[in-house]
């Protein structure tokens, strides 16, 4: 049985669609992002390149697999077929696939805790990744040649990827590429994996064909990966324009023909080891340049590589990187437009995160992927082919490979040395669990011990027990790797006692937006010199704030913050199912625009993991600078409507003010629906939102004082078929107002003086409608006759004014010109001159 633990509130992940900008400007059509990754903390410690702060499932629920089934509860397949789930495995060995793995977005696949420590494998059909943010570790990918069409087939695959991290994993044993994923997909890394050896001779209808890696789109990673036993495309780029690509650290080892070659974009080709093998027999080189996409865009930068000879000689291109890069004749450039001096960024939120800046030495980059590199939680346990693999590459051993018989006609067989007739041997399951694991969170006991956490509580794995930013799940199964990788790469996560713990922040004080544990897609800017703000925030974007204490309850929020309509959910310690709270934000004029936003909220208690997910339409948001809790709730008040009283039974807490009516405004409190369409006599009105439920409402539904002589506007669902007593005082008006669920409401207008007690009644029918709206606008000042400087009184400043302005020495404005029209008739001239005289002498 699949034992699958939900936390009271999880995941709700937005989906990642920007793109990490480069340093030059940005190629025509492609988004530029400030913080792509979704974590301000590296996905796991070791994770390096483009892919680095990928979140996976982070802030989401333990999934168990717990049987080798291709499908069903407890399979690999449902585990990663829902996003915001963190996969843990009960067993280990090989899954018979009926079809490709297609893994959603925002999910971490955590093989290291398979029994026996060697992951799981794959058969048949590739791993696929069909969403983004994906974190996926120690899974083999080897289909074989069992399912295999004429047409070939892949290990690794999908549609998409972007924003993750592929690490020790292992893929390989098919007939087209290992790797094939490569044209939708933006800021990964695959890195300490093996990628080989292919069926190089395996019934592909092209003869010999098995190939590494088709590495694309762009700002991407391969990092300290052996790539091994493949014929050729040991990479063949597919980056387009300017995107960058690291290719670091890597082992090529045994390749056919050719090493790599394709459209390479911004390539940093960094301290990688070439070593030839028996089968071998060309492609002295790092790559072929030969492609005619956009080879104008193409840029290199060449350094600290080494190319192995069969004798284990250096090749001369070793001492002359350089000269190690060739590029085809009449592709329009020349190899000096390729040359850089200089590495190309992966810039996210500022940071450069290419691997071409931290790279190690060519030599000890090769000790430590022949150690480490393939699916296994430590050197000796990693699988029987990657073991096998890091054999060959380090003593010269091996040879390309195929599952078909061998046959005499094709020549291609003995040139490359092809070993033929060759089977696959897959891991054997292990279905008993083997740690202890009381309250089934995927965490051993013992290890929670350890650390202050209770084996009984099956909800403590969400919390972040040393405040570090990782969730408790993630921690442990982080620590399961630290053998995976060169010592000191991975540190223990802190046992009980030698960490401190983090202190919980008030949600009644100030609290600076830029304080938090963790964010995805939001930059950090400056406000005014004095503090910074969250900026850039689109909808979906989210942010964590750790341990905020609300006490026996907070009913109030207040925010310093600019921008457009919008919303704000709150969730407690996870973003899955209900928020605890919705914040309906009214918008200013611009994001730079800054008030004092405050709303009441569904009541919160006790101490939680805050997250802030942020929904809306326009492109950017809202700026946020700092914000604080209340324990009361605030009375509705705004500049027109002061001191709302709410009597309606439903959703009363969704009422609220809202400034600036405008097409895109809320119209309610409790709905998404907004203006589509608004006269201009309403543009910038007040608005009182009302809770659409509170159709129903029998009797008042709320009651207001005025703020000031105002016009009053109830529009009123045109479907009502009988309009409610209460407003028969009011003047149905000529002016509509519509909004984007397509409903036409009538608006009726009331003068009311400033100080007046207002009560609105019940929409009177609650069938095929939605409840009435509210707005208001200051009445026009009227100003006295004459009184043209309009200072409210007129007197001998105004007829000095009127004199230099028939004298042609002062100007006056539209309003004045009329004030200044004291005889009324449509003229100012010498005659208003006199009557004013006159009026003044008469009041005095």
């Amino acid at each position: 049985m699949n034992k699958k633990i939900k936390r009271s509130a999880a995941l709700a992940v937005g989906i990642l669609t920007a793109f990490s900008g480069a340093s030059s400007a940005a190629p025509s059509g492609r988004p530029v992002l400030n913080a792509y990754a979704a974590g301000s903390i590296p996905a796991f410690p070791g994770a390096a390149g483009g892919g680095k702060y990928a979140t996976g499932g982070r802030g989401g629920e333990v999934y168990h697999v717990t049987n080798l089934n291709d499908s069903g509860e407890g399979s690999f397949r449902d585990a990663v077929s829902k996003s915001g789930r963190i996969v843990v495995f009960d067993v280990s060995g090989t899954i018979e696939l009926k079809g490709n793995i297609l893994c959603s977005g925002n999910v971490t696949v955590a093989g290291q805790t398979a029994p026996g420590g060697s992951g799981i494998t794959l058969k048949n059909y590739k791993m696929g990744m069909s969403g983004d943010n994906i974190i996926c570790r120690y899974i083999s990918s080897r289909p074989g040649p069992y399912a295999a069409t004429d047409s070939g087939n892949d290990a690794w695959g999908g549609a998409k990827g972007s924003n993750s991290i592929i690490d020790h994993c292992s893929m390989g044993w098919t007939t087209d590429e290992q790797w094939g994923l490569y044209s939708n997909n933006t800021n990964y890394t695959v890195q300490y994996s093996v990628l080989g050896p292919a069926d190089s001779w395996g019934g592909h209808k092209k003869g010999l064909h098995g190939f590494g890696i088709m590495m694309g789109k762009g700002d991407l990673t391969f990092d300290h990966n052996l790539i091994i036993h493949n014929v050729s495309r040991n990479f063949r780029g597919k980056v387009p324009d300017q995107y960058t690509a690291d290719f670091t650290n890597n082992i090529i080892y045994d390749w056919g023909y050719q090493t790599a070659y394709g459209t390479i974009g911004h390539l940093n080709y960094v301290n990688n080891t070439l070593k030839a093998g028996s089968s071998t027999t060309g492609g002295y080189h790092w790559m072929y340049v030969d492609s005619t996409t956009k080879p104008q865009n193409f840029k290199v930068y060449c350094a600290g590589n080494r190319l192995i000879n069969k004798d284990g000689s250096l090749h001369s291109i070793t001492n002359d990187n350089w000269s190690g890069v060739t590029v085809k004749d009449d592709i329009g450039i020349s190899k000096n437009d390729l040359y850089s001096a200089s590495s190309f960024p992966i810039n996210i939120d500022g940071e450069n995160i290419s691997t071409a800046n931290t790279a190690e030495s060519a030599a000890a980059s090769y000790d430590h992927v022949i150690s480490f590199a393939g699916n296994g939680i430590s050197p000796d346990k990693r699988t029987a082919i990657d073991r096998q693999c890091a054999s060959d590459a380090k003593n010269g051993t091996g040879q390309c490979s195929g599952t078909a018989a061998y046959d005499g006609s094709e020549a291609n067989l003995n040139k490359y040395n092809i070993k033929c007739g060759v089977t696959y041997s897959y891991p054997s399951a292990v279905t008993k669990k083997e740690i202890t694991d009381a309250d089934n969170d995927g965490m051993d006991d013992s290890w929670e011990l350890e650390r202050g956490l209770d084996p009984n509580d099956p909800e403590d794995y969400a919390g972040d027990y040393c405040g570090q930013g990782y969730m408790n799940i993630e921690y442990y199964i982080n620590d399961l790797t630290v053998n995976s990788f060169p010592e000191g790469v991975v540190k223990l996560s802190p046992t009980d006692g030698n960490f401190t713990p983090v202190s919980a922040v008030s949600a009644f004080e100030k609290i600076e937006a830029d304080s938090f544990s963790d964010k995805k897609g939001i930059i950090v800017e400056e406000y005014s010199g004095r503090s910074n703000n969250l900026a850039l925030v689109s909808d979906g974007d989210w942010v964590k704030y750790s341990r905020i204490n609300f006490g026996s309850g907070a009913n109030s929020f207040s925010g310093w913050m600019g921008g457009y309509p919008s919303k704000i959910e709150l969730y407690l310690d996870s973003m899955d199912g209900t928020p605890a709270a919705v914040i309906d934000y009214s918008g200013t004029k611009s994001l730079n625009d800054y008030h004092t936003f405050e709303t009441n909220i569904k009541t919160i208690t006790g101490t939680h993991d805050l997250y802030m997910v942020f929904k809306g339409e326009s492109e950017y948001l809202v700026n946020l600078c700092s914000f604080k809790f209340g324990k009361d709730k605030l009375p509705i008040s705004g500049k027109l409507f002061k001191n709302v009283q709410v009597t309606a039974q439903a959703n009363p807490d969704s009422w609220q003010i809202g400034e600036n009516a405008a097409v895109g405004s809320f119209i309610f409190g409790d709905r998404e629906f907004r203006i589509a369409e608004l006269q201009s006599n309403l543009e910038g009105a007040e608005i009182l939102l009302t809770s659409c439920d509170a159709k129903g409402t029998t009797g008042e539904a709320a009651s207001f004082t005025a703020g000031s002589d105002m016009s009053l506007y109830v529009g009123l669902d045109s479907r009502v078929e009988n309009v409610p007593e209460w407003l028969s005082d009011y003047t149905l008006m000529r002016t509509l107002c519509r909004s984007d669920n397509d409903v036409t409401f009538m608006m009726y207008i009331k003068d009311v003086r400033a100080g007046e007690n207002i009560s609105l009644g019940s929409n009177g029918q609650t069938y095929k409608c939605v409840n009435y709206i509210v707005m208001a606008l200051p009445a026009e000042k009227q100003y006295p006759a004459g009184d043209i400087n309009r200072d409210g009184i007129t007197g001998m400043a105004d007829l000095v004014l009127l004199q230099k302005y028939i004298l042609k020495k002062e100007e006056l404005t539209q309003e004045q010109s009329v004030s200044a029209d004291v005889n009324g008739d449509g003229a100012t001239d010498v005659f208003d001159v006199i009557r004013l005289r006159k009026m003044i002498v008469n009041n005095t």
